[in-house]
């Protein structure tokens, strides 16, 4: 077997790049694509002092059209939500994304050129090739863009891998990018900005980009008896995936009224991942638990400056207090519930759950 891992492949980096440069304000990125492709014609040995024959390109433009082509085919309408600024922003350009296609499929082609080349006195014929490209969702890359802005290009450029591989029967490309966290850390304002965008895609949409209806998800009961009120004795509304700024974005959370300054107890032991103010939210706290559920209380009276990322918390402390602030028109706490999948679930009959559990063990 020859291998010729992390390959550089100059030219795929530089076609790479040069579209990265680009990439102002863009859409949404699609679903990994992995598609098997006929031989190519290899590059000719010849004698030891002749230069290689050039490879058949309208063979390798065939094979990267079947492996990008589909995939990047994504009707970036479907996003369009023009009260909320940042996805309009985002998707104000969204022919960029579609331009990614080109630049991909040319800089596969370079790759392929270069790799059959570096093997053409090895073998005289390779029976089959293959692409496999790992690309974040569309999800994934529009919240990564809002959460870093132009410094997104150059980052996915520095961590895209490419790698070869060869053997007697085949040839494999595969090109993969970092996850997430390489890009917006485990805490902090960054990863909240990420996080609040990806999960609210996820939730809404499917991968075509198709609105989806919403399943309750059951959560187990072991579970749940870990769990606190936030706000013992007061009203929980259920307003799940009610409309929201003018119809333009669903709600993702559960509200509970409460008087302004009212303690928010933690619904769970956990780590504190994000401290912070946000225009949609106002003062909020995240909580992540060890089963990697976070929790995001949202809308308090001032920042919660007795808590920095990195503390500990129990199930029933202190986290902060009801207030006004950020996209709210009255005192409440907005509770969202984000599970490890990345997408939003209805607080509601969680919290319906856990009032039930606490009343039957107290009236043991």
């Amino acid at each position: 077997m020859h291998t010729l891992a992390k390959h550089p492949f100059s030219a795929w980096r530089a076609l790479l790049f040069a579209f990265c440069a680009a990439l102002l304000c863009s859409g949404c990125a699609p679903v990994s694509a992995s598609v098997a492709t006929p031989a190519p014609t290899p590059c000719a040995s010849g004698e030891p002092a002749a230069a290689p024959a050039e490879p058949d390109y309208a063979v390798l433009s065939e094979r990267a059209d079947a492996a990008f082509h589909k995939a990047f085919s994504i009707d970036f309408s479907t996003f369009m939500l023009p009260q909320m600024q940042y996805i309009t922003d985002l998707m104000a350009q969204h022919d960029t994304f579609l331009a990614m296609r080109s630049a991909i499929d040319a800089a596969a082609h370079a790759a392929f050129a270069e790799a059959f080349c570096a093997v053409s006195g090895e073998y005289a014929t390779l029976p089959a090739g293959r692409i496999s490209v790992s690309l974040p969702s569309w999800q994934e890359l529009m919240s990564l863009y809002r959460a870093l802005g132009d410094a997104l290009a150059p980052a996915l450029v520095e961590r895209c891998e490419t790698t070869a591989e060869l053997t007697a029967q085949s040839i494999f490309l595969s090109v993969s990018f970092a996850p997430y966290e390489s890009f917006v850390g485990t805490s902090g304002e960054a990863l909240f900005s990420f996080t609040t965008l990806y999960a609210y895609l996820n939730t809404v949409y499917d991968d075509a980009g198709c609105e989806k209806e919403y399943v309750d998800e059951s959560l187990p009961e072991a579970y749940l008896a870990t769990l606190s009120d936030p706000l013992p004795g007061r009203r929980i509304k259920d307003g799940w995936y009610g409309p929201r700024s003018r119809n333009t974005r669903k709600h993702t959370g559960t509200d509970i009224r409460a008087a302004a300054d009212e303690p928010i107890l933690s619904c769970t032991d956990g780590l504190v991942v994000c401290v912070g103010t946000s225009e949609l939210a106002g003062n909020y706290v995240v909580v992540l638990d060890e089963f990697g559920y976070e929790y995001h209380y949202y809308h308090m009276i001032r920042v919660t400056d007795f808590l920095t990322e990195g503390d500990r918390v129990r199930a029933g402390d202190v986290i902060g207090n009801v207030g006004n602030t950020g996209n709210s028109d009255a005192n409440h706490l907005h509770l969202a519930i984000v599970t490890p999948e990345k997408a939003y679930i209805n607080p509601y009959p969680v919290l319906l759950a856990v009032r039930k559990l606490e009343k039957e063990a107290q009236s043991r």
